[in-house]
């Protein structure tokens, strides 16, 4: 899921604030850094990509004045301490094997470049990096976004679990993202214990609520942000615009935000679709303002989507699917409608319903805002970094 911009278990974000010192370019100076840091591993450029990872490490190296250093094969923007992962392997093998490959090959300069600039947090955005990530030193530190891979990619489902039985020889916590661990199986969650936490999506500051755009002057404006990909359901996604486009022409207008605006095309619903295109955060919050309400239709994989915590900032409501892990982390918060099933009909009740109580003026962006300000973006991410910190202590 798209997202451009947490309230985790209570132990984990009920860290200690910990004033630390900016110290950023020191070592490249000649001088030891005072400042212990944070290193995110992860292959894909976090600052161009769509994806839910890529936003959450976005963010944190936004916000972490100093704490954080990146070790990736690509990055578009400029970043303070930065490790350039070259990858090796054929172009037809999948991305993280070609990643890992290059740091095996590069961990001599890989250690060198930790510990000059004092990293004593390693953090690993999926646990096939442990495979390499047992060659460096610090505390180790897996993210897992989501509920992992479907069981029908039976080749990638079987190695994510497998590689999950290194998590308890070589992490020193393993974050989910969302509250549902099934991404983990349930002997290495036992063998975790309390190294397990949970961690929710936060929102720019930017994302900030305004007044519902006037439906007596425009039809519903519902959007789709980020991926077109087997987890998020596409072909309902699709039946769904078709639906209300037959039964209801001129109440409803399709918005997407991302960059597979192609996909719509190849499904016949060009026409249908206004794209909006892949846009940065100031951008996508000013077009979520610009909409009455968001769609997700997602069968597996979600933890806690961005999208929906930046929409509910921005005071919009938000139609989710009945997926489980959906239902934990946002089922009560105002502003959120959830599906009763996977089917067409129920998706379209929810919209049509939301509708009504907008023309009633039922519905208070601010209300819905005030609900998740405790996500704010500067708030969630000083939290995380002040407890991954505490780790090297």
């Amino acid at each position: 899921m798209q997202s451009h911009s947490a309230k985790a278990g209570e132990a984990f974000l009920g860290s200690r604030r910990v004033s630390v010192p900016t110290t950023a370019g020191a070592s490249r100076a000649g001088e030891a850094p005072s400042t212990k840091r944070v290193a995110f591993f992860h292959q894909n450029d976090v600052f161009s990509r769509q994806g839910g990872i890529e936003r959450y490490l976005a963010t944190l190296l936004a916000c972490a004045d100093g704490r954080a250093a990146l070790v990736s094969a690509a990055v578009t923007r400029p970043v303070e301490e930065y490790f350039r992962v070259r990858e090796y392997g054929s172009p037809r093998l999948p991305q993280w094997v070609r990643y890992l490959a290059g740091l095996f090959a590069q961990r001599r300069e890989i250690a060198g470049f930790l510990r000059e600039r004092q990293v004593a947090v390693l953090e690993f955005s999926r646990p096939e990096y442990l495979l390499a990530g047992w060659m460096f030193k610090g505390r180790r530190v897996v993210t897992i976004h989501g509920t992992g891979p479907s069981p029908q990619n039976r080749a990638h489902y079987l190695l994510h679990h497998l590689c999950c039985f290194l998590l308890p020889i070589f992490a020193d916590r393993v974050q989910v993202v969302g509250r549902d661990p099934s991404g983990l199986p349930g002997v290495v969650q036992k063998l975790l214990g309390r190294r397990v936490t949970f961690i929710e999506a936060w929102y720019d500051d930017r994302f900030s609520p305004a007044p519902l755009p006037d439906l007596n002057h425009s039809p519903v404006r519902l959007f789709y942000a980020g991926r077109i990909a087997p987890q998020k359901n596409p072909e309902l996604l699709y039946a769904i615009i078709r639906r209300l486009a037959e039964d209801a022409p001129g109440l409803f207008e399709f918005r997407y935000f991302g960059s597979d605006y192609d996909e719509f095309v190849e499904a016949g619903l060009g026409a249908l679709v206004a794209d909006k295109g892949f846009l940065d955060a100031a951008a996508l919050a000013e077009a979520i303002r610009e909409c009455h309400v968001g769609l997700l239709c997602s069968g597996y994989g979600e933890g806690s989507p961005f999208i929906v915590i930046e929409t509910l900032a921005c005071g919009r409501p938000f139609v989710l699917s009945p997926l489980p892990t959906l239902v934990k982390a946002y089922a009560g918060l105002e502003g959120i409608s959830i599906a009763r099933g996977y089917n067409v009909e129920d998706f379209v009740n929810e919209l049509v319903k939301l509708r009504d109580e907008m023309l009633q003026s039922r519905i208070d962006p601010a209300k819905i805002a005030a609900r998740v300000a405790d996500r704010s973006q500067s708030q969630a991410t000083r939290r995380l970094l002040d407890s991954l910190m505490d780790l090297a202590r």
